[in-house]
């Protein structure tokens, strides 16, 4: 029996991969914030919680902070629905309570 885990890639594949995935895409947090903008307040809550959930990754969060995006939480910040404004403060809160987003 063998011990350990299979490694079934090439050394310089994985090594590439990993390089890679450090430098997180942009695009999965632009159409999140995209889907703050239909007047569905469902699929805003969606894309809020989603959110929050991405920020407790310092690399999402630093590109939310820096990326132009904190302008869109100001305007749901006065939503006609009280869940979007809710889940609009969880999300400040997270930003906040991080040293990247102070």
């Amino acid at each position: 029996a063998r011990h350990g885990p299979r490694i079934l890639e090439r050394p310089d594949t994985w090594q590439a991969r990993t390089r890679q995935d450090t430098l997180l895409p942009l695009r999965p947090l632009e159409m999140l914030f995209e889907e703050l903008q239909p007047p569905d307040p469902d699929r805003r809550l969606r894309a809020l919680g989603s959110l929050c959930d991405l920020m407790h990754d310092p690399e999402r969060l630093y590109q939310t902070v820096h990326g132009g995006f904190l302008e869109q939480l100001q305007v749901l910040l006065k939503d006609d629905d009280p869940s979007v404004r809710t889940k609009t403060c969880e999300l400040l809160h997270l930003l906040t309570g991080h040293s990247i987003g102070r």
